[in-house]
């Protein structure tokens, strides 16, 4: 096992004999297995234990236990307490989402901390073959029938290549003690349920289920391939961003065959991944708005906007010496004396001495009104909006550089006329998306 494991290493390119690791340990068979493999191949790695504080008594016992390991091996080790259970009510998920999330985001800051280049986790083949069914059960596409992936960034698994099986066989010949974790008994989770009542009901009707399941895995592998290929084609004809904003021509959509798994592929990077309903307003619901749980999607008359979710009320100051941003939008300053009109909506060209430094940058709202350039009245932005044709999200995410109370450019549309350059202009302000 320790030469299949070493051969698998080197086969995926997992790690180098030098590179310093960190090795997520529980004190399960899994990860004491992992720890014992890689102490007798030599590498060099420190423990990283969580305490979920959901299991009492038996969470601290299995902290004592990892610590008397890494006294026994001379390791060096890291212990983090998590209020997990906090944590998933806070921010509304499972509590196995919160430990996950929890444990991954520590694994990272631990990696800077130590110096060490990647975070070595005890997955097996079993735990792979779970994986895919969880996935098929909760609807993922595509990627989440993959499998759980050998080395994503700096997560590396090489246990992978071996099963549960025989990492029970390997610390059972050797004697190895380890930890039972009492909630790998109970089916109220889905994971057990799925390990302890619905694979062995495949492994009745197929003892092989596991090994099939591993051979489906990789033939969807090279198809995902195949497939990422076309969907990033069609993604890259078909796209339009702008300021932030993601727009897409309802008719191109329309045309993609088969609808559904194109939105699903185009869409789903935006947190949107029920789109059967985002399908049919395709169809003629203009309007109608959806939103993931980080964007927002407008079905407008001829086009489907997506911008990240407002914060409302920002604001950005911009000093005489600023001389770009890059949030909200990206934008640079200059002054100049040059005062050839420049025709491009994307460039505001105003009178510096009009000008009441700081400005500030900020979206619209109602009541909001400006002289625009060529009109010697006021309107109103809303009106503004409606003559011009803009759609609900280019509404939304409509920024204005204001100098004091005034409007002094609708952002990439339009600038104020008050604030426009004459004869008796000195110098140009300069502000260009």
């Amino acid at each position: 096992m320790k030469n299949k494991i070493q051969n698998f290493i080197a086969e995926k390119s997992l790690f180098q004999r030098e590179d310093k690791l960190i090795l997520g340990i529980s004190g399960g068979a899994d990860s004491v297995c992992l720890m014992h493999i890689l102490l007798s191949l030599g590498y060099s790695f420190e423990l990283a234990h969580c305490n979920f504080n959901l299991r009492e008594k038996e969470s601290d016992a299995d902290e004592d236990f990892v610590k008397e390991l890494a006294e026994n091996y001379s390791l060096k080790i890291h212990i983090k307490h998590f209020n997990t259970l906090a944590y998933a009510f806070e921010n509304k998920i499972s509590t196995q989402m919160a430990a996950r999330e929890l444990r991954y985001a520590w694994f990272d800051k631990l990696l800077i901390k130590s110096d060490a280049k990647y975070t070595v986790i005890a997955h097996h083949a079993n735990d792979d073959v779970e994986t895919f069914f969880i996935n098929l059960v909760r609807g993922t596409g595509l990627k989440g029938l993959l499998g759980i992936k050998v080395k994503n960034n700096s997560i590396v698994r090489p246990l992978l290549s071996v099963s549960r099986l025989e990492i029970d066989h390997f610390l059972k010949i050797r004697g190895f003690d380890f930890r039972e974790d009492s909630s790998n008994i109970s089916v109220k989770y889905l994971r057990n349920k799925i390990r302890h009542e619905l694979i062995p009901l495949f492994l009745e009707m197929n003892p092989s289920i596991q090994q099939t399941i591993k051979n489906e895995i990789k033939i969807l592998e090279d198809v995902s391939q195949i497939y990422a290929c076309k969907v990033k084609e069609v993604r890259e004809a078909l796209i339009q961003e702008k300021n932030g904003i993601v727009q897409f021509e309802t008719a191109a959509l329309l045309a993609l065959n088969p609808l559904y798994s194109y939105l699903y592929e185009l869409l789903s990077p935006y947190g949107f991944s029920n789109v059967e309903s985002i399908s049919k307003a395709l169809l003629g619901q203009s309007g109608k708005q959806f939103f993931s749980s980080t964007h927002q999607l407008v079905v407008d008359r001829e086009n489907i906007f997506i911008s990240l979710l407002n914060k409302e009320n920002e604001i950005f100051e911009i000093t005489k010496k600023t001389k770009s941003l890059v949030k909200p939008l990206e934008i640079k300053f200059k002054v100049t004396s040059n005062k050839t009109i420049i025709h491009d909506n994307n460039i505001a060209q105003l009178d510096l001495e009009k000008l009441k430094f700081p400005l500030t940058l900020r979206k619209w709202k109602e009541g909001d009104k400006f002289m625009p350039l060529g009109m010697k009245k006021f309107k109103k932005l809303s009106d503004f909006f409606i003559d011009n044709k803009f759609s609900i999200i280019n509404k939304q995410e409509q920024w204005l550089l204001c100098s004091d109370v005034d409007i002094v450019w609708l952002v990439g549309s339009r600038i104020d006329e008050r604030y426009k350059l004459e004869t008796n202009t000195k110098k140009v302000y300069i502000a260009q998306l």
